[in-house]
């Protein structure tokens, strides 16, 4: 009973079938680009303590989808913790960046060198 009561808790929401879902959209604000990566040791420590993050005991995974508005001329990369599977407690993400040039890359660099939770965008 614990084990489907932790299941259906960390897969409330489905991130990554989302973003599937947005990325072959062909009208409208859809998204461009998307990525699962492995939550790094230091990153996972810094989110645990934390004070302005929910509690995300069962993550273990970054997702992060890139969107472009046209009207703004402004790229948005939004950044969730998941479990491996793309599950997540809630929809909203931890982090939103917003610039006037990609930087979804360097995102993705900096995650895989365990240094996103500390750098400043």
């Amino acid at each position: 009973m614990k084990r489907r009561l932790k299941k259906k808790l960390e897969n409330k929401y489905n991130i990554l079938k989302e973003a599937k879902r947005q990325h072959h959209k062909r009208k409208g604000i859809r998204c461009l680009e998307y990525k699962l990566l492995p939550m790094g040791k230091g990153d996972k420590i810094a989110l645990s303590n934390d004070e302005i993050t929910l509690d995300y005991p069962n993550a273990s995974h970054w997702f992060l989808d890139v969107y472009y508005w046209k009207i703004d001329n402004v790229f948005q990369v939004r950044v969730f913790p998941c479990s491996k599977f793309g599950g997540s407690r809630t929809e909203s993400p931890v982090r939103m960046i917003f610039c006037f040039e990609n930087v979804f890359e360097k995102v993705v660099g900096d995650i895989k060198k365990d240094k996103f939770w500390e750098t400043d965008y």
